[in-house]
């Protein structure tokens, strides 16, 4: 397995420091009422009458993805691998698409300024499911409560040498620090299960691996670009999109 080839981590994380806008994660942990067994039970069903967690199948490639459901919402718990226009697979670790999924632009032209490409914006994710709006992660955010732990419930329980089984020596040489040290595992409670897949830049190089996820969202943000909606450890981030990221759907 090669091993990644990382911009500096340190100023990637930065990056999604400075847009606290949407961060609540300030708040004390004291208090925290917090329960998994209601606001995202196991068992039970949903309000589409099925099983509150499971699978589907993508018609278009066949592909199955597991779901789960957070209060009303049901989100899809793993990344989004369709093989859409402008979407890349980064091939320089093997098997990364099938844990890491794709990272894709909804731009027109695949750039990173621009309109969104509407036709492809509404077919992107599998039928019965949409790209998620602000106001739609938002809700998200909100019904896993306040504090320095809500972040953590949506980030994936699995360590680092779980997620990544190659030689980190490379990365650890380059940055001056050892990579596992930058990772922090979640708790994971509703199963939503994300995987801290950074973002890829212009340079088909990945920005802050394993220490931010980095999705598309259906908002745009001005003329010339959207909302992304990124979260790590430290909190909840509301930046303009970058080049290409991940995607996660929302059942309409």
């Amino acid at each position: 397995m090669k091993s990644f080839k990382f911009l500096t981590i340190l100023s990637a994380a930065f990056i999604d420091s400075v847009f606290t806008s949407c961060s609540d994660n300030s708040s004390s942990a004291e208090g925290d009422s917090f329960d998994a067994s209601v606001v995202c039970p196991a068992d039970g069903l949903n309000a589409y009458g099925e099983p509150n967690r499971g699978t589907f199948t993508d018609a278009r490639d066949g592909q199955v993805y597991k779901y789960t459901t957070i209060g009303n919402q049901v989100w899809m718990a793993e990344n989004l691998k369709f093989d859409a226009p402008y979407s890349v697979c980064y091939e320089k670790i093997e098997g990364f698409c099938d844990t890491f999924g794709k990272y894709y632009s909804l731009h027109e032209n695949g750039e990173i300024l621009g309109s969104f490409d509407q036709q492809l914006l509404d077919t992107i994710c599998p039928a019965g499911w949409h790209v998620p709006s602000v106001d739609e992660w938002t809700v998200l955010k909100q019904t896993l409560g306040e504090g320095e732990k809500t972040a953590l419930r949506l980030i994936s329980s699995m360590k680092i040498d779980e997620l990544y089984a190659g030689d980190t020596t490379y990365l650890n040489e380059r940055l001056g620090y050892s990579v596992g040290s930058f990772f922090t595992p979640g708790t994971d409670d509703c199963s939503f299960n994300s995987i801290l897949a950074g973002s890829l830049n212009s340079y088909g190089d990945i920005d802050a691996g394993f220490v931010t996820s980095r999705y598309w969202t259906s908002s745009a943000r001005d003329f010339s670009s959207s909302y992304g909606f990124s979260f790590n450890k430290s909190g909840f981030y509301l930046p303009m999109n970058l080049d290409k990221m991940s995607i996660r759907c929302i059942k309409n």
